[in-house]
């Protein structure tokens, strides 16, 4: 019975010891980026508004402008960060949603860029340009939309 006992002890010692760990790290990603638009788009762009633009469901801003949506690469943890807390799926279900849109002929992905810088640059280049970015990479040449 000792052995018994102290096994379970262990084995929920374990568990707590994960359940901290992936708290931890899921508030750790919280904040870690910011949606970002180009200076001149007069539209707001609220959580909601960035999950349709990036499911393939928004492809023009409310004053006719086309939507300039920018991604980071696949493999970059800003991106699995943004894509789950932002649009609600893992990048790879959005790789299928796009791939989707894509093969029935509804709508392009967004393009993928290879940095933060890349992304700023884009974005503050298209008055439709939106995308995300470390929240430290933000300076003057775009407009936060929401972190």
């Amino acid at each position: 019975m000792k052995y018994a006992t102290k096994s379970f002890s262990n084995r929920l010692f374990a568990t707590a010891l994960v359940v901290v760990t992936l708290c931890g790290a899921i508030s750790a990603r919280a904040g870690d980026f910011v949606v970002i638009m180009n200076k001149d788009n007069a539209s707001a762009a609220d959580k909601a508004t960035v999950a349709k633009i990036y499911s393939g469901t928004m492809k023009l801003w409310p004053d006719g402008t086309a939507v300039a949506a920018v991604d980071l690469p696949e493999d970059s943890p800003i991106r699995a960060s943004f894509s789950t807390d932002v649009v609600g799926k893992s990048v790879l279900s959005l790789k299928g949603v796009w791939a989707l849109l894509v093969f029935s002929g509804k709508a392009s992905p967004p393009k993928q860029l290879a940095s933060d810088d890349d992304v700023k640059k884009f974005v503050s280049s298209n008055k439709g340009g939106v995308g995300y970015v470390k929240s430290a990479s933000v300076d003057d040449t775009v407009k936060v939309a929401f972190k």
